[in-house]
């Protein structure tokens, strides 16, 4: 995982993300070529939980989603 935050204006940060996803045991490979949506949602869902927190303090361990 490498995030890079860089500022686009003074009241405004853009926040890029690259991820890789290593899978050793055959059925995680299986679940990656199968399902590789399911780990962009969720790092999608990370990235919108540090949004909410950073831009509104919002804790995210109590939403029930």
């Amino acid at each position: 995982m490498r995030d890079r935050l860089t500022e686009a204006s003074p009241e405004t940060t853009l926040w890029e993300s690259e991820n890789e996803y290593r899978f050793s045991g055959f059925l995680m490979k299986l679940v990656g070529l199968l399902m590789p949506s399911a780990f962009r949602k969720q790092s999608q869902q990370h990235m919108q939980d540090f949004e909410a927190f950073a831009e509104q303090g919002k804790d995210v361990r109590e939403a029930t989603d």
